[in-house]
């Protein structure tokens, strides 16, 4: 008979996927009843209306964004326009954050053992490149302006990436995505103008900048550059260095 710590274990996967369902059918249900849409005027006017709560109303949007259907670039954007770039990327951050933070406690809970288990079967080599790559690779992921966010940030629960240690990679790169776009944000409504100027500056220059590694630069440059099996294979020459199509040859 399996002890009942066993029992919870092999539950736990369950419990936490009926604990997202309903969440998510309860974020669809208060998105429907405030009418959120998928604009960022849409986002402003919502948090707008929680008045003197728009500052948690607008972290509880990010905090459960991946619920309601909102990309992070469009409520980080959200921000600027809705509290300036300073207090926007405050915000903004802290509740990516807290998000991430969400996502590698539920990855945690599900019981990690059993999610590996899963995983292992399909990427055997998986625990070994999350030892390897670790905190930085999940914070230049975060950080960066078009990375991955959540099927990383689970991973990282999944992972043997410490809670401290993910902690300290997911909250200043937060800050540093969030910046990026409530920069944007902040001057979004003025193209042309030097603070828009300057946020599509930065937002590029956050863009390019892990491609001052030599390795990710590299790595970038062998995906995009043509192989010779794209190109096709060499046709073969026949021996005596003449092709099918000999001119001196006569025609039957």
């Amino acid at each position: 008979m399996q002890k009942p710590s066993r029992i919870r274990q092999a539950l736990r996967p369950f419990l936490v996927l009926a604990g997202v369902a309903l969440v998510l059918g309860a974020a669809q249900l208060v998105r429907s009843q405030l009418g959120i849409e998928w604009s960022a005027d849409s986002i402003q006017q919502t948090v707008k209306g929680f008045g003197l709560w728009a500052e948690l109303g607008f972290v509880a949007l990010v905090l459960f964004r991946q619920f309601l259907g909102l990309p992070s670039v469009l409520v980080l954007t959200s921000a600027g326009l809705l509290f300036g770039a300073g207090l926007g990327t405050l915000l903004g951050g802290l509740a990516l954050a807290m998000n991430a933070c969400l996502l590698y406690a539920a990855a945690r809970f599900m019981g990690r053992k059993q999610v590996l288990a899963l995983i292992h079967r399909k990427w055997p080599d998986f625990e070994a490149r999350a030892q390897a790559a670790g905190p930085p690779f999940i914070a230049l992921m975060t950080g960066h302006p078009f990375g991955v966010l959540t099927p990383f940030h689970f991973a990282a629960g999944v992972s043997g990436i410490s809670a401290p240690a993910f902690v300290a990679a997911v909250l200043p790169a937060s800050l540093v995505r969030a910046a990026c776009y409530s920069l944007l944000g902040a001057y979004i409504l003025n193209p042309g103008s030097t603070g828009f100027w300057v946020a599509m500056g930065v937002l590029g220059v956050a863009a390019a900048l892990p491609l001052a590694h030599p390795g990710l630069r590299q790595r970038f440059l062998a995906a995009v550059r043509p192989t010779a099996s794209a190109v096709g294979p060499a046709m073969p020459v026949p021996a005596g260095g003449r092709g099918e199509a000999d001119s001196s040859e006569p025609l039957p």
